[in-house]
Protein backbone atom coordinates (compact mmCIF):
# COMPACT_ATOMS: atom_id res chain seq x y z
CA UNK A 1 0.00 0.00 0.00
CA UNK A 2 3.03 2.24 0.19
CA UNK A 3 2.41 5.69 1.67
CA UNK A 4 -1.38 5.25 1.73
CA UNK A 5 -2.72 4.19 5.13
CA UNK A 6 -6.29 4.36 3.86
CA UNK A 7 -7.57 3.11 0.52
CA UNK A 8 -10.88 3.93 -1.12
CA UNK A 9 -12.67 2.73 -4.19
CA UNK A 10 -15.63 0.76 -5.48
CA UNK A 11 -16.56 -2.90 -5.48
CA UNK A 12 -19.65 -4.92 -6.34
CA UNK A 13 -21.33 -7.50 -4.10
CA UNK A 14 -24.72 -9.13 -4.63
CA UNK A 15 -25.42 -6.81 -7.55
CA UNK A 16 -24.83 -3.66 -5.49
CA UNK A 17 -21.95 -1.30 -6.18
CA UNK A 18 -20.47 -0.16 -2.85
CA UNK A 19 -17.98 2.55 -2.02
CA UNK A 20 -15.27 0.99 0.15
CA UNK A 21 -12.82 2.36 2.69
CA UNK A 22 -10.00 0.05 3.76
CA UNK A 23 -7.27 0.50 6.42
CA UNK A 24 -5.40 -2.82 5.92
CA UNK A 25 -7.58 -4.62 8.46
CA UNK A 26 -11.12 -3.27 8.40
CA UNK A 27 -13.17 -2.97 5.23
CA UNK A 28 -16.08 -0.51 5.32
CA UNK A 29 -18.75 -0.78 2.61
CA UNK A 30 -21.15 2.07 1.94
CA UNK A 31 -24.14 1.29 -0.33
CA UNK A 32 -25.83 3.89 -2.56
CA UNK A 33 -28.86 5.58 -0.96
CA UNK A 34 -31.35 3.70 -3.13
CA UNK A 35 -29.91 0.33 -2.03
CA UNK A 36 -29.84 0.85 1.74
CA UNK A 37 -33.14 -0.95 2.22
CA UNK A 38 -31.90 -3.92 0.19
CA UNK A 39 -28.82 -4.20 2.40
CA UNK A 40 -30.97 -3.79 5.52
CA UNK A 41 -33.02 -6.80 4.41
CA UNK A 42 -29.96 -9.08 4.59
CA UNK A 43 -30.03 -8.78 8.37
CA UNK A 44 -33.76 -8.79 9.05
CA UNK A 45 -36.95 -10.72 8.41
CA UNK A 46 -40.34 -9.09 7.87
CA UNK A 47 -42.93 -10.59 10.24
CA UNK A 48 -45.85 -8.37 9.20
CA UNK A 49 -47.27 -4.86 9.59
CA UNK A 50 -43.88 -3.23 9.19
CA UNK A 51 -42.35 -5.25 12.02
CA UNK A 52 -38.91 -6.81 11.54
CA UNK A 53 -36.83 -9.28 13.53
CA UNK A 54 -33.08 -9.72 13.29
CA UNK A 55 -31.92 -12.86 11.49
CA UNK A 56 -28.89 -14.98 12.30
CA UNK A 57 -25.39 -13.53 11.65
CA UNK A 58 -24.66 -12.71 7.99
CA UNK A 59 -21.45 -13.83 6.27
CA UNK A 60 -19.79 -13.13 2.92
CA UNK A 61 -20.88 -15.88 0.54
CA UNK A 62 -18.36 -15.34 -2.27
CA UNK A 63 -14.73 -16.49 -2.12
CA UNK A 64 -13.45 -12.97 -2.69
CA UNK A 65 -14.54 -9.42 -3.42
CA UNK A 66 -12.98 -7.52 -6.34
CA UNK A 67 -12.72 -3.75 -6.33
CA UNK A 68 -10.86 -0.88 -7.98
CA UNK A 69 -8.68 1.36 -5.80
CA UNK A 70 -8.71 5.12 -6.41
CA UNK A 71 -5.34 5.90 -4.85
CA UNK A 72 -3.32 3.10 -6.44
CA UNK A 73 -5.23 2.89 -9.72
CA UNK A 74 -5.05 -0.87 -9.28
CA UNK A 75 -7.41 -3.77 -8.73
CA UNK A 76 -7.77 -4.88 -5.12
CA UNK A 77 -9.07 -8.28 -4.04
CA UNK A 78 -10.37 -9.01 -0.55
CA UNK A 79 -10.35 -12.69 0.42
CA UNK A 80 -13.46 -12.60 2.55
CA UNK A 81 -15.16 -16.02 2.24
CA UNK A 82 -17.23 -16.70 5.40
CA UNK A 83 -16.16 -13.40 7.01
CA UNK A 84 -18.94 -11.95 9.15
CA UNK A 85 -20.64 -8.74 7.99
CA UNK A 86 -21.35 -6.22 10.74
CA UNK A 87 -23.84 -3.42 10.10
CA UNK A 88 -24.03 0.15 11.31
CA UNK A 89 -26.72 2.79 10.99
CA UNK A 90 -29.43 0.29 9.98
CA UNK A 91 -27.39 -1.06 7.08
CA UNK A 92 -26.14 2.29 5.77
CA UNK A 93 -22.59 1.12 6.49
CA UNK A 94 -21.08 -2.37 6.71
CA UNK A 95 -17.86 -3.58 8.32
CA UNK A 96 -15.84 -6.71 7.48
CA UNK A 97 -12.60 -7.76 9.17
CA UNK A 98 -10.08 -8.71 6.50
CA UNK A 99 -7.05 -10.95 7.11
CA UNK A 100 -5.88 -11.39 3.51
CA UNK A 101 -6.00 -9.03 0.55
CA UNK A 102 -4.20 -8.56 -2.74
CA UNK A 103 -3.15 -5.53 -4.80
CA UNK A 104 -3.22 -6.41 -8.51
CA UNK A 105 -1.75 -4.74 -11.56
CA UNK A 106 -4.57 -3.14 -13.51
CA UNK A 107 -4.40 -2.77 -17.27
CA UNK A 108 -8.05 -3.24 -18.08
CA UNK A 109 -7.87 -7.02 -18.21
CA UNK A 110 -7.66 -9.98 -15.86
CA UNK A 111 -3.98 -10.94 -15.60
CA UNK A 112 -3.16 -14.62 -15.73
CA UNK A 113 -1.06 -16.02 -12.88
CA UNK A 114 1.24 -19.03 -13.04
CA UNK A 115 3.68 -18.47 -10.20
CA UNK A 116 3.56 -17.58 -6.50
CA UNK A 117 6.65 -16.42 -4.57
CA UNK A 118 6.28 -16.76 -0.78
CA UNK A 119 8.44 -14.75 1.65
CA UNK A 120 8.58 -15.06 5.45
CA UNK A 121 11.02 -15.24 8.34
CA UNK A 122 10.25 -18.95 8.66
CA UNK A 123 11.33 -19.60 5.06
CA UNK A 124 14.63 -17.81 5.74
CA UNK A 125 15.32 -20.37 8.47
CA UNK A 126 14.07 -23.37 6.51
CA UNK A 127 16.19 -22.46 3.47
CA UNK A 128 18.93 -20.16 4.92
CA UNK A 129 19.98 -17.31 2.58
CA UNK A 130 23.45 -17.29 4.16
CA UNK A 131 24.11 -20.49 2.20
CA UNK A 132 24.33 -18.33 -0.93
CA UNK A 133 27.59 -16.73 0.23
CA UNK A 134 31.03 -17.96 -0.76
CA UNK A 135 33.67 -17.76 1.97
CA UNK A 136 34.59 -14.03 2.24
CA UNK A 137 38.14 -12.84 1.57
CA UNK A 138 39.74 -10.25 3.86
CA UNK A 139 42.76 -8.05 3.22
CA UNK A 140 45.10 -6.51 5.78
CA UNK A 141 43.82 -3.05 4.78
CA UNK A 142 40.25 -3.95 5.73
CA UNK A 143 38.93 -4.77 2.30
CA UNK A 144 36.42 -7.59 2.17
CA UNK A 145 35.38 -9.44 -0.92
CA UNK A 146 31.99 -11.13 -0.80
CA UNK A 147 30.81 -13.40 -3.57
CA UNK A 148 27.30 -14.81 -4.02
CA UNK A 149 26.90 -18.25 -5.54
CA UNK A 150 25.22 -18.55 -8.92
CA UNK A 151 21.44 -19.05 -9.20
CA UNK A 152 21.75 -22.74 -10.00
CA UNK A 153 23.52 -23.40 -6.68
CA UNK A 154 21.02 -21.38 -4.65
CA UNK A 155 17.87 -22.90 -6.10
CA UNK A 156 16.50 -26.30 -5.11
CA UNK A 157 15.48 -28.94 -7.63
CA UNK A 158 11.75 -28.51 -8.47
CA UNK A 159 9.38 -31.24 -7.27
CA UNK A 160 5.82 -31.91 -8.38
CA UNK A 161 2.61 -32.21 -6.39
CA UNK A 162 -1.03 -32.07 -7.45
CA UNK A 163 -3.93 -29.90 -6.35
CA UNK A 164 -7.36 -30.66 -7.82
CA UNK A 165 -5.59 -32.78 -10.49
CA UNK A 166 -3.47 -29.76 -11.48
CA UNK A 167 0.32 -30.12 -11.48
CA UNK A 168 2.22 -27.67 -9.28
CA UNK A 169 6.01 -27.35 -8.95
CA UNK A 170 7.62 -26.46 -5.62
CA UNK A 171 11.17 -25.19 -5.16
CA UNK A 172 13.16 -22.80 -2.96
CA UNK A 173 15.41 -20.01 -4.16
CA UNK A 174 17.50 -17.18 -2.73
CA UNK A 175 16.76 -13.62 -3.84
CA UNK A 176 19.67 -11.17 -4.02
CA UNK A 177 19.51 -7.39 -4.16
CA UNK A 178 21.66 -4.31 -3.49
CA UNK A 179 20.87 -0.84 -2.19
CA UNK A 180 22.71 2.44 -1.62
CA UNK A 181 19.90 3.97 0.46
CA UNK A 182 20.66 4.94 4.04
CA UNK A 183 18.87 2.65 6.47
CA UNK A 184 18.84 -0.25 4.01
CA UNK A 185 21.22 -3.20 3.97
CA UNK A 186 23.73 -2.76 1.11
CA UNK A 187 23.35 -6.43 0.21
CA UNK A 188 20.06 -8.23 0.71
CA UNK A 189 19.74 -12.00 0.56
CA UNK A 190 16.30 -13.46 1.17
CA UNK A 191 14.83 -16.91 0.63
CA UNK A 192 11.55 -17.63 -1.08
CA UNK A 193 9.37 -20.67 -1.62
CA UNK A 194 7.99 -20.84 -5.14
CA UNK A 195 4.96 -22.56 -6.65
CA UNK A 196 4.65 -22.76 -10.45
CA UNK A 197 1.55 -23.97 -12.29
CA UNK A 198 -0.46 -23.52 -15.48
CA UNK A 199 -1.96 -20.09 -16.23
CA UNK A 200 -5.04 -19.28 -14.19
CA UNK A 201 -7.28 -16.37 -13.25
CA UNK A 202 -9.11 -18.49 -10.67
CA UNK A 203 -8.40 -16.80 -7.33
CA UNK A 204 -10.13 -19.65 -5.50
CA UNK A 205 -7.35 -21.92 -6.76
CA UNK A 206 -4.73 -19.33 -5.81
CA UNK A 207 -6.15 -19.13 -2.29
CA UNK A 208 -6.18 -22.94 -2.05
CA UNK A 209 -2.48 -23.02 -2.99
CA UNK A 210 -1.74 -20.38 -0.35
CA UNK A 211 -3.51 -22.42 2.32
CA UNK A 212 -1.55 -25.54 1.32
CA UNK A 213 1.70 -23.55 1.41
CA UNK A 214 0.83 -22.30 4.87
CA UNK A 215 0.06 -25.79 6.16
CA UNK A 216 3.40 -26.98 4.76
CA UNK A 217 5.29 -24.30 6.70
CA UNK A 218 3.15 -25.02 9.78
CA UNK A 219 4.22 -28.66 9.57
CA UNK A 220 7.89 -27.67 9.29
CA UNK A 221 7.62 -25.24 12.23
CA UNK A 222 5.09 -27.10 14.46
CA UNK A 223 2.92 -24.03 14.98
CA UNK A 224 -0.02 -22.52 13.14
CA UNK A 225 0.68 -18.79 13.53
CA UNK A 226 2.40 -18.56 10.17
CA UNK A 227 1.99 -15.33 8.23
CA UNK A 228 3.76 -14.65 4.96
CA UNK A 229 5.34 -11.18 4.74
CA UNK A 230 4.05 -11.01 1.20
CA UNK A 231 3.19 -13.31 -1.66
CA UNK A 232 4.10 -12.13 -5.14
CA UNK A 233 1.86 -13.24 -7.99
CA UNK A 234 3.69 -13.51 -11.31
CA UNK A 235 2.94 -14.16 -14.94
CA UNK A 236 5.30 -15.73 -17.49
CA UNK A 237 6.13 -13.41 -20.38
CA UNK A 238 7.02 -14.37 -23.94
CA UNK A 239 10.74 -13.74 -23.30
CA UNK A 240 10.72 -16.46 -20.61
CA UNK A 241 10.95 -13.95 -17.75
CA UNK A 242 8.33 -13.37 -15.07
CA UNK A 243 6.40 -10.16 -14.52
CA UNK A 244 4.83 -9.39 -11.13
CA UNK A 245 1.11 -8.80 -11.59
CA UNK A 246 0.07 -8.61 -7.95
CA UNK A 247 1.05 -8.92 -4.30
CA UNK A 248 -0.96 -10.60 -1.56
CA UNK A 249 -0.72 -9.40 2.04
CA UNK A 250 -1.71 -10.98 5.35
CA UNK A 251 -2.25 -9.32 8.72
CA UNK A 252 0.08 -10.37 11.53
CA UNK A 253 -1.29 -8.55 14.57
CA UNK A 254 -0.74 -11.39 17.04
CA UNK A 255 2.36 -13.11 15.68
CA UNK A 256 5.32 -13.63 18.02
CA UNK A 257 8.46 -12.37 16.27
CA UNK A 258 11.11 -13.74 18.67
CA UNK A 259 14.11 -15.05 16.74
CA UNK A 260 14.46 -18.18 18.90
CA UNK A 261 10.98 -19.24 17.78
CA UNK A 262 11.87 -18.98 14.09
CA UNK A 263 14.94 -21.17 14.62
CA UNK A 264 12.67 -24.02 15.76
CA UNK A 265 11.99 -25.58 12.39
CA UNK A 266 12.80 -28.49 10.11
CA UNK A 267 15.57 -27.39 7.75
CA UNK A 268 15.14 -27.97 4.02
CA UNK A 269 18.12 -30.34 3.98
CA UNK A 270 16.17 -32.75 6.21
CA UNK A 271 13.33 -33.09 3.68
CA UNK A 272 15.26 -32.44 0.48
CA UNK A 273 13.74 -34.44 -2.37
CA UNK A 274 10.57 -35.23 -0.43
CA UNK A 275 8.89 -31.82 -0.34
CA UNK A 276 6.61 -32.69 -3.27
CA UNK A 277 5.36 -35.85 -1.54
CA UNK A 278 4.69 -33.97 1.68
CA UNK A 279 2.75 -31.24 -0.13
CA UNK A 280 0.81 -33.86 -2.07
CA UNK A 281 -0.30 -35.46 1.20
CA UNK A 282 -1.23 -32.06 2.63
CA UNK A 283 -3.31 -31.29 -0.46
CA UNK A 284 -5.07 -34.65 -0.18
CA UNK A 285 -5.53 -34.36 3.63
CA UNK A 286 -3.40 -37.46 4.22
CA UNK A 287 -0.97 -35.79 6.64
CA UNK A 288 -2.43 -35.28 10.13
CA UNK A 289 -1.93 -31.64 11.17
CA UNK A 290 -4.79 -30.96 13.59
CA UNK A 291 -2.59 -31.38 16.66
CA UNK A 292 -0.21 -28.58 15.65
CA UNK A 293 -0.46 -25.82 18.32
CA UNK A 294 -1.63 -22.30 17.52
CA UNK A 295 1.71 -20.84 18.58
CA UNK A 296 5.01 -21.86 20.13
CA UNK A 297 3.88 -20.59 23.55
CA UNK A 298 0.48 -22.31 23.42
CA UNK A 299 2.29 -25.54 22.56
CA UNK A 300 4.03 -25.35 25.94
CA UNK A 301 0.69 -25.74 27.74
CA UNK A 302 -1.39 -28.91 27.85
CA UNK A 303 -5.11 -29.18 28.58
CA UNK A 304 -7.40 -32.17 28.18
CA UNK A 305 -8.34 -31.34 24.57
CA UNK A 306 -4.72 -30.95 23.49
CA UNK A 307 -3.75 -34.16 25.30
CA UNK A 308 -6.40 -36.14 23.43
CA UNK A 309 -5.65 -34.66 20.02
CA UNK A 310 -1.91 -35.41 20.28
CA UNK A 311 -2.68 -39.03 21.15
CA UNK A 312 -5.14 -39.09 18.25
CA UNK A 313 -2.40 -37.77 15.95
CA UNK A 314 -0.20 -40.70 16.97
CA UNK A 315 -2.99 -43.25 16.44
CA UNK A 316 -3.80 -41.81 13.00
CA UNK A 317 -0.14 -41.66 11.92
CA UNK A 318 0.51 -45.19 13.24
CA UNK A 319 -2.34 -46.48 11.10
CA UNK A 320 -0.82 -44.82 8.02
CA UNK A 321 2.54 -46.52 8.60
CA UNK A 322 1.24 -49.87 9.86
CA UNK A 323 -1.56 -50.50 7.41
CA UNK A 324 -1.78 -54.17 8.45
CA UNK A 325 -1.63 -53.34 12.14
CA UNK A 326 0.93 -54.58 14.67
CA UNK A 327 2.62 -57.85 13.57
CA UNK A 328 1.23 -60.75 15.58
CA UNK A 329 2.38 -64.29 16.32
CA UNK A 330 0.55 -67.24 14.79
CA UNK A 331 -0.81 -68.24 18.22
CA UNK A 332 -2.32 -64.78 18.70
CA UNK A 333 -3.90 -64.78 15.24
CA UNK A 334 -5.36 -68.26 15.85
CA UNK A 335 -6.81 -67.20 19.21
CA UNK A 336 -8.32 -64.05 17.69
CA UNK A 337 -9.94 -66.07 14.91
CA UNK A 338 -11.54 -68.45 17.41
CA UNK A 339 -12.74 -65.66 19.72
CA UNK A 340 -14.10 -63.71 16.76
CA UNK A 341 -16.18 -66.72 15.68
CA UNK A 342 -17.50 -67.27 19.21
CA UNK A 343 -18.38 -63.62 19.82
CA UNK A 344 -19.91 -63.43 16.33
CA UNK A 345 -22.27 -66.31 17.16
CA UNK A 346 -23.29 -64.66 20.45
CA UNK A 347 -23.87 -61.39 18.61
CA UNK A 348 -26.06 -63.05 15.97
CA UNK A 349 -28.14 -64.91 18.58
CA UNK A 350 -28.59 -61.98 20.96
CA UNK A 351 -31.23 -59.23 20.87
CA UNK A 352 -31.66 -55.75 22.31
CA UNK A 353 -28.93 -54.34 24.54
CA UNK A 354 -27.02 -57.64 24.61
CA UNK A 355 -26.66 -57.53 20.83
CA UNK A 356 -25.22 -54.00 21.01
CA UNK A 357 -22.70 -55.12 23.63
CA UNK A 358 -21.62 -58.12 21.57
CA UNK A 359 -21.22 -55.88 18.50
CA UNK A 360 -18.88 -53.67 20.52
CA UNK A 361 -16.90 -56.67 21.79
CA UNK A 362 -16.66 -58.08 18.26
CA UNK A 363 -14.92 -54.90 17.09
CA UNK A 364 -12.42 -55.14 19.96
CA UNK A 365 -11.25 -58.68 19.16
CA UNK A 366 -8.62 -57.56 16.64
CA UNK A 367 -8.03 -54.06 17.98
CA UNK A 368 -4.62 -53.06 19.29
CA UNK A 369 -4.24 -50.95 22.42
CA UNK A 370 -2.14 -47.80 22.60
CA UNK A 371 0.58 -49.37 24.73
CA UNK A 372 1.15 -52.18 22.22
CA UNK A 373 1.46 -49.67 19.39
CA UNK A 374 4.03 -47.59 21.25
CA UNK A 375 6.02 -50.72 22.15
CA UNK A 376 6.06 -51.69 18.47
CA UNK A 377 7.27 -48.21 17.46
CA UNK A 378 9.99 -48.46 20.12
CA UNK A 379 11.19 -51.75 18.60
CA UNK A 380 11.11 -50.58 15.00
CA UNK A 381 12.48 -47.05 15.42
CA UNK A 382 14.78 -47.30 18.43
CA UNK A 383 17.74 -45.99 16.38
CA UNK A 384 15.85 -42.74 15.84
CA UNK A 385 13.97 -42.38 19.11
CA UNK A 386 16.09 -43.82 21.93
CA UNK A 387 18.55 -40.92 22.19
CA UNK A 388 15.67 -38.44 22.46
CA UNK A 389 13.76 -40.61 24.94
CA UNK A 390 16.81 -41.29 27.12
CA UNK A 391 17.66 -37.58 27.20
CA UNK A 392 14.10 -36.52 28.02
CA UNK A 393 13.42 -39.06 30.77
CA UNK A 394 16.88 -38.92 32.37
CA UNK A 395 16.58 -35.14 32.53
CA UNK A 396 13.51 -35.71 34.71
CA UNK A 397 15.17 -38.53 36.72
CA UNK A 398 13.13 -41.21 34.99
CA UNK A 399 13.93 -44.10 32.64
CA UNK A 400 12.68 -44.61 29.10
CA UNK A 401 10.19 -47.51 29.02
CA UNK A 402 7.92 -47.71 25.98
CA UNK A 403 5.46 -50.07 27.69
CA UNK A 404 4.95 -47.80 30.71
CA UNK A 405 4.79 -44.74 28.45
CA UNK A 406 1.95 -46.31 26.47
CA UNK A 407 0.08 -47.45 29.57
CA UNK A 408 0.23 -44.02 31.23
CA UNK A 409 -0.84 -42.22 28.06
CA UNK A 410 -3.74 -44.63 27.48
CA UNK A 411 -4.97 -44.36 31.06
CA UNK A 412 -4.79 -40.56 31.19
CA UNK A 413 -6.35 -40.25 27.73
CA UNK A 414 -9.29 -42.38 28.89
CA UNK A 415 -9.70 -40.23 32.01
CA UNK A 416 -10.01 -37.13 29.85
CA UNK A 417 -12.13 -38.74 27.14
CA UNK A 418 -14.68 -40.14 29.59
CA UNK A 419 -14.80 -37.08 31.84
CA UNK A 420 -13.29 -38.91 34.82
CA UNK A 421 -12.07 -35.70 36.41
CA UNK A 422 -12.16 -37.21 39.89
CA UNK A 423 -9.33 -39.58 38.93
CA UNK A 424 -5.85 -38.56 40.07
CA UNK A 425 -3.86 -36.95 37.26
CA UNK A 426 -0.91 -39.05 36.08
CA UNK A 427 1.89 -36.50 36.20
CA UNK A 428 4.39 -38.54 34.19
CA UNK A 429 1.91 -38.69 31.32
CA UNK A 430 2.85 -35.08 30.49
CA UNK A 431 6.44 -36.19 29.99
CA UNK A 432 5.16 -39.09 27.90
CA UNK A 433 3.14 -36.66 25.79
CA UNK A 434 6.23 -34.59 24.98
CA UNK A 435 8.00 -37.76 23.86
CA UNK A 436 4.92 -38.70 21.84
CA UNK A 437 5.30 -35.44 19.89
CA UNK A 438 8.81 -36.57 18.91
CA UNK A 439 7.44 -39.99 17.95
CA UNK A 440 4.72 -38.49 15.72
CA UNK A 441 7.25 -36.52 13.69
CA UNK A 442 9.55 -39.54 13.45
CA UNK A 443 6.69 -41.63 12.03
CA UNK A 444 5.44 -38.90 9.70
CA UNK A 445 8.90 -38.34 8.22
CA UNK A 446 9.71 -42.05 8.09
CA UNK A 447 6.54 -42.58 6.07
CA UNK A 448 8.39 -40.78 3.23
CA UNK A 449 11.43 -43.05 3.65
CA UNK A 450 13.60 -40.15 4.78
CA UNK A 451 16.97 -41.24 6.14
CA UNK A 452 17.25 -41.80 9.91
CA UNK A 453 19.96 -39.17 10.39
CA UNK A 454 17.86 -36.49 8.67
CA UNK A 455 14.85 -37.41 10.82
CA UNK A 456 16.96 -37.09 13.97
CA UNK A 457 18.29 -33.73 12.81
CA UNK A 458 14.73 -32.59 12.08
CA UNK A 459 13.45 -33.55 15.55
CA UNK A 460 16.51 -32.07 17.24
CA UNK A 461 16.11 -28.70 15.51
CA UNK A 462 12.32 -28.55 15.72
CA UNK A 463 12.09 -29.25 19.45
CA UNK A 464 15.44 -27.76 20.52
CA UNK A 465 16.80 -31.01 21.94
CA UNK A 466 20.46 -30.48 23.02
CA UNK A 467 21.92 -33.84 22.02
CA UNK A 468 24.90 -34.44 19.77
CA UNK A 469 24.25 -35.28 16.12
CA UNK A 470 25.54 -38.61 14.84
Amino acid sequence: MGKFELLTGKLEYKGIEFIFVFNKRELRLIPPADKVQDVFSWFTKLVGNGAYITNNPVYIEENYLKGYCNELHQRIIFFAKNCRIHRFNLGQSLKIDIETYSIQKYDGKENEINRLDFYSDEINYIFPPVDALEYPEWSEKGNISVKVKEFEKTTSVPKDFFVDSKRVKIFFSIFRGTSKQIGHAPLELRSSMIFEFDNTTDYSFILLLINIAKEFIQFLCYRKDIVFDNINMLSLCQDGKYMKVGTLYENDDFIDKEEKIFSRCINYKCIQGYEGKILNDIAEKKLYLRHIPISYKSGCFIDSARFIIIVTAFEWTFKQLYKEGVPKKDKTIKAENEVEIEVGKLRDEATGKKKDIYKFLYKLVRSTNLSTKIIQVGKDYSKILNNFGNWLYSKNEETLNYKKTGERLAEQRNHFAHGALDEEFIELSLLDLVFLEYIIYALQLKNYNIEDKKIKDAIKNLFGVPIASD
